[in-house]
């Protein structure tokens, strides 16, 4: 079966956080192999990292190279989006349904098998892919350069991987290789259940109460962390949150509320004032069907260190790197940026948030984004309009907006609600 490129149908846009609602597709094993194609012992790629999400290329039978999100939270390669340059030739296709987390109906998919895989000095026979016939993550339009799709359990049960977010690099090494670690690097149990990496944690909440969680440890998430309060009643909202859209799984939206834990704790290493998301019960209901889990870890914690992760071994290494003390901001203004053109410095406003600084002084989803406090947007990349948007509290903002034919000029100042 061969697939064109096709426009996206749905123009909800996702936030920051990527959830790991993908993961949660009941989808069916794959049985296929992926292997070194030389006797190397390790091979090292450099990756993209957009929105703390690791982006690399992969090659689908005899496709161009396409950019997918390397997520440890899913078990099948899901293909969520095609452009009309794009072409693919799938193995043995047939037409599926499938649900997710989220508020919504099941979608269409193509589930394909006997497919092949390649990356850089690695091949995977027998692959199986997921294509979704609606676009609706615009996983493109959030991440400003073309995004096709997900994939992860299939690299990771096969190879132990090390992800050095400061140096922007991969490297795969034989499952039977003893991986280097610097003497700071704590090694934990890593549980793999339903092909998905969970390990416990510690979080303290502001009544005092410290609770050991179980959480999955999921790279294609972008936040901090997430907290499901209706799998422990001992889990608490904080005493000052913020309702949040908080993006949009297989299912459809993610609501839920934002705040901030007093600590959060990996071992030896404990991390402090961090933000927490607490997804609405019914869009997670599928989750809390897992026994015994409480959440997920998201990469603006794992993007503090080099994380080694060995499924053959079931366990995790964790190193700190210079981001560790970093403070954990969030989006302040109160509004979402997406790129109709990804690639291009062309930016839209969306999802603008209620009683947030910017819908307060009028700002409007589909608005466009003409200068920040003076600087022409054509000369910003997304990732430097992110770190503006998620400065500190009490930051001005001087905005130039084009509504249809009109330009609108703008000021308020960044405020923190958690």
């Amino acid at each position: 079966m061969r697939i064109a490129g096709y426009t996206s149908l749905l123009c909800a846009c996702l936030l920051l956080l990527l959830t790991e609602t993908v993961a949660q597709v009941q989808l069916s094993q794959s049985s296929d192999t992926v292997y070194f194609t030389s006797d190397r012992k390790k091979i090292t790629m450099p990756f993209r990292l957009v929105h703390n999400l690791v982006i690399i290329p992969v090659q689908i039978n005899n496709s161009q190279p396409l950019n997918f999100i390397l997520d440890s939270g899913v078990r099948n390669t899901l293909i969520t989006q095609l452009y009309f340059s794009d072409s693919l030739d799938l193995k043995e296709a047939n037409r599926i349904k499938i649900k997710g987390l989220g508020q919504g109906h099941s979608l269409e998919a193509i589930h394909s098998t006997g497919n092949s895989m390649r990356m850089r000095g690695i091949q995977g026979d027998h692959h199986t892919v997921y294509v979704l016939l609606e676009d609706i993550f615009n996983l493109s339009l959030r991440m400003g350069m073309p995004v096709h799709g997900i994939i992860g359990y299939d690299i990771f049960k096969n190879f132990i991987v090390k992800i050095n977010y400061s140096t922007e690099t991969l490297t795969l090494y034989r499952p039977d290789q003893k991986v280097k670690k610097k003497k700071r690097a704590e090694e934990y149990p890593l549980i793999i259940e339903d092909a998905k990496p969970y390990l416990h944690a510690t979080v303290k909440q502001h009544n005092g109460d410290s609770l050991n969680v179980k959480l999955i440890v999921d790279t294609g998430a972008s936040n901090s962390l997430s907290l499901y309060l209706p799998s422990d009643e001992r889990l608490k909202l904080p005493p000052k949150v913020m309702h949040a859209y908080l993006g949009r799984g297989l299912g459809g939206d993610i609501n839920g509320k934002i705040g901030r834990l007093p600590s959060f704790r990996l071992g030896k290493y404990e991390m402090e004032n961090l933000t927490a998301s607490y997804p609405d019960a019914e869009a997670v209901k599928l989750a809390l069907n897992v026994a015994g889990r409480h959440g997920n870890i998201g990469s603006d914690i794992l993007k503090r260190f080099t994380v080694i992760f060995d499924y053959p071994n079931q366990r995790i290494s964790l190193i700190p790197n210079r981001r560790f003390k970093e403070p954990f901001y969030f989006n302040m203004a109160g509004f979402e940026v997406s790129t109709p053109l990804p690639g291009a410095n062309f930016y839209i406003i969306s999802n603008v948030v209620e009683d947030s600084p910017a819908k307060m002084v009028g700002v409007q989803p589909g608005d466009q984004l003409l200068h920040i406090n003076g600087r022409n947007c054509n000369e910003l990349k997304l990732s430097e309009v992110l770190h503006i948007l998620d400065s500190k509290p009490g930051r001005k903002l001087r905005l130039r907006l084009k509504r249809e034919e009109e330009i609108i000029d703008v000021d308020f100042v960044l405020q923190s609600r958690i």
